[in-house]
């Protein structure tokens, strides 16, 4: 590491509310030479409240790959560079794997500046024993990996954290209705610090309806907590809840008695459909 070479800084950002940052972070990225982040425009409405003057450059999952030999150069000619993320803490499924590796290789001192991330955010409002913890990005889209982590699912014992946009999360529900135990606890962080920032809580069987009930939906963007230790070894339902659902599907039609039933008894509709009467 030589002395007249710059550093690599790794910061923080907000994950939604402008003011989750720290002094640190500030004066930081007004000291630099040069901020790299994911959309400029994104990150300049932070510089501006803030009034950072540093120049903006983009660094994306599409350039980073282009852009990473760029940097590091700068930063060997005695340039402090900094890395953020449009939110959040950077390389949380987010870019920054490459320079990071390069700047190792190149012997540049790297820098961390902690801060906001929203994997611990969620975290922290779960209730959940959290003494381990997995956190697995985005859930995969391709069928062979998805196949292959919900066969980790189904065997963890510690809380598993995914990311989820409101585009996808219905399908990701619907995943996990299908192949997880119903009666696993989970909790779905949605919008956190911002204005419409929501926690909701319950079941893998029911928790699809309980937020296709409330006024926002799927919109915006989701952290979700599985707590695998919640998982009861059976499923099997006991005898009050049947005589429940005998006397439901007696009086009402075959769709409204699965409502009710799943409200009542916080069951999964696939699981109270699969009984026969």
């Amino acid at each position: 590491m030589r002395k007249d070479q710059g550093s690599l800084y790794i910061i923080s950002t907000p994950i939604g509310n402008l003011e989750d940052i720290t002094i640190r972070a500030i004066e930081t990225l007004k000291t630099v030479d040069l901020c790299a982040c994911e959309d400029t425009r994104v990150s300049r409405v932070l510089f501006n409240k803030y009034q950072i003057k540093t120049k903006l450059i983009s660094y994306h999952k599409f350039s980073e790959k282009s852009k990473s030999d760029d940097l590091i150069k700068l930063i060997i000619s005695g340039k402090n560079i900094a890395l953020i993320s449009d939110a959040g803490t950077p390389l949380i499924s987010d870019p920054g794997k490459i320079l990071v590796h390069s700047a190792i290789e190149n012997n540049i001192n790297i820098i961390p500046i902690p801060g906001p991330t929203s994997v611990i955010a969620a975290l922290s409002v779960s209730g959940f024993d959290l003494e381990n913890f997995t956190f697995f990005g985005f859930f995969p889209r391709k069928q062979k990996e998805r196949k292959a982590l919900l066969s980790k699912l189904k065997n963890s014992k510690n809380p598993s954290v995914f990311f989820e946009s409101g585009k996808r999360i219905e399908k990701l529900f619907d995943i996990f209705q299908e192949e997880l135990n119903p009666s696993l606890n989970i909790l779905v962080a949605r919008e956190m610090t911002k204005i419409h920032e929501t926690f909701y809580r319950g079941q893998v069987g029911t928790i699809k309806d309980k937020i296709l009930e409330t006024d926002h939906g799927l919109k915006g963007e989701f952290v979700i907590v599985l707590d695998h230790s919640s998982q009861s070894q059976s499923s099997s339902f006991e005898g009050d809840e049947l005589r429940v659902m005998e006397i439901l599907t007696t009086y009402l039609d075959q769709k409204l008695s699965l409502k009710i039933a799943s409200e009542l008894l916080d069951k999964s509709r696939n699981e109270i459909y699969k009984l026969k009467f």
